[in-house]
């Protein structure tokens, strides 16, 4: 049996015990090639201080640096959100070895000050590599941006959707309307949208049933708790679950919102997610959703911030003939079918192996 190829998995993202969903799909990624190649990680898990956040990186550039002699030039160096460690990887363009970078999203949204001055060191790197993209959107993005050769990149969805995890397994119909949201709890993920909307819905009584339910973590998850107490609508927020128990969760729900605004948004793998499950989506029109939503038929569309149109489209949905719902569904189901992560992955690895 002859000798797998190496890969050295670079990732300042990574899962814990303590954060399972996390860089899962880093984690994903990992289990799917690790048939294929010889798998050793460099990686960061979350961490909260600033100083721990510090000796972290500190840690995770001196791994990488000790790849520039344990790296061989038959050795792949797969590196996930490459913008944060880009200084560390100038000598392995310099040694010619075979770096593959796989951008997510916000690392090629050079929109601080900070991330301008680490795409210094990145962009001389990004013709030297092969790249990796979540979606067909991004691609075109990257091409008009720096002008890189279409022969260097694949689009590779993030992982894909695991169907034997997310898959419809409703255990029975609600009495209430299930409206659900799932996203990290910061502001550029349009949680506030989110809760404006409802807060219309309740405010003109147009849906008298109507729960909530959010899963996610993060900074905003305090002022989300009292904005929602507020409104007077029960809820439940659940934090940091597996797939399994997230693809329990989809089940519940009726319909997924996705309101993020934020520009960086790649691809939205929540979304196709909740479509597995049978689950419309009703997105925002921007970036990744843009790839895998059509109106009207497996979910819909409304304008970015546009919390009033948002209502508007929950409405819409929830007013539909239960026939109309269940087509939505099915069309849903086809959608995420395309992203099956068996398929994607198998392509994936194929790609690998000819470079």
């Amino acid at each position: 049996m002859s000798k797998k190829q190496r890969l050295y998995l670079v990732s300042n993202m990574y899962p814990s015990t303590e954060n399972v969903r996390y860089g899962i799909f880093v984690k994903n990624f990992e289990i799917a090639v690790s048939d294929f190649f010889e798998v050793e990680k460099v990686v960061l898990t979350k961490k909260y201080s600033f100083l721990s956040k510090f000796l972290g990186y500190l840690k995770l550039y001196f791994q990488i640096i000790q790849l520039y002699f344990k790296s061989g030039k038959n050795d792949l160096v797969y590196v996930h959100f490459p913008l944060h460690v880009a200084l560390a990887l100038v000598p392995l363009w310099w040694l010619n070895r075979k770096v593959v970078l796989n951008f997510h999203g916000s690392d090629l949204i050079f929109n601080t000050t900070f991330k301008k001055a680490l795409s210094f060191f990145l962009k001389p790197g990004l013709k030297k590599s092969t790249i990796v993209l979540p979606s067909n959107y991004y691609k075109e993005k990257l091409i008009a941006k720096f002008n890189i050769s279409k022969s260097k990149l694949f689009v590779y969805p993030s992982g894909g959707i695991n169907s034997k995890v997310f898959s419809p397994n409703r255990k029975s119909e609600n009495s209430s309307f299930i409206i659900g949201f799932v996203s990290n709890f910061i502001e550029g993920k349009g949680w506030r949208i989110f809760l404006d909307a409802l807060k219309k819905i309740k405010s003109e009584n147009s849906i008298t049933n109507f729960e909530i339910l959010m899963v996610g973590d993060g900074p905003d998850k305090p002022e989300i708790e009292d904005l929602l107490a507020d409104l007077d609508i029960k809820f439940e927020i659940i934090s940091n679950i597996s797939q399994k128990e997230l693809a329990a969760i989809y089940n519940q729900m009726n319909v997924f919102i996705f309101p993020t605004y934020r520009e960086e948004e790649s691809l939205g793998l929540v979304g196709l997610e909740a479509m597995a499950c049978g689950i419309p989506v009703i997105a925002t029109k921007i970036g990744g959703p843009l790839g895998y939503i059509v109106d009207n038929e497996n979910g819909f569309l409304f304008d970015i911030k546009n919390a009033t149109m948002l209502a508007e489209k929950i409405l819409d949905f929830y007013k539909l003939p239960e026939i109309e719902k269940n087509k939505m569904k099915r069309n849903a189901i086809t959608t995420a079918q395309n992203y099956d992560s068996l398929t994607v992955n198998k392509d994936l690895v194929a790609f690998l192996k000819n470079l």
